[in-house]
């Protein structure tokens, strides 16, 4: 199988939407996405401006990104909203692959900043640790739910 990495559009919402279902509803996440919230989130990011999405592809989708490009006062950053891997795909590589595929096509438009959220303690943060990121000690993460 040779796997391929393209531009997210329209045709994968529903494969990519199954894959989000699949991934965060399992441990360490134990989320609630239904095939009709996931879709429904991916549609609404797909219409934020500055979205950008890649897939990484191999006879399915393997993985994917999703988020927007912002500006702030010095630059223009990234908001990695969604990175999803196939469960089965973990750990071979793929989600690395996508990643620097993602900076690079985010470098080649100006954007030298990328950020996200993730659970602490997560073997999302030990990823993305091994691809370089770091918890910047100047931010926090700040929610109120009523």
């Amino acid at each position: 199988m040779t796997e391929r990495i393209e531009t997210f559009a329209r045709d994968h919402l529903d494969e990519c939407a199954r894959l989000l279902v699949s991934a965060f509803n399992a441990e360490p996440w134990n989320d609630e996405w239904t095939f009709e919230t996931a879709k429904r989130e991916l549609t609404w990011t797909m219409r934020v401006p500055g979205f950008a999405g890649l897939v990484s592809l191999g006879g399915e989708v393997l993985a994917f990104a999703t988020g927007w490009r912002e500006p702030d006062d010095r630059r223009e950053v990234f908001y990695l909203k969604t990175f999803c891997v196939r469960p089965d795909a973990q750990g071979t590589g793929v989600g690395s692959r996508l990643l620097g595929r993602l900076e690079a096509y985010l470098d080649e438009s100006g954007v030298n900043t990328i950020y996200l959220i993730t659970h602490r303690g997560a073997p999302a943060e030990g990823f993305y640790r091994k691809n370089g990121y770091t918890v910047n000690p100047e931010d926090v993460v700040m929610a109120r739910e009523w």
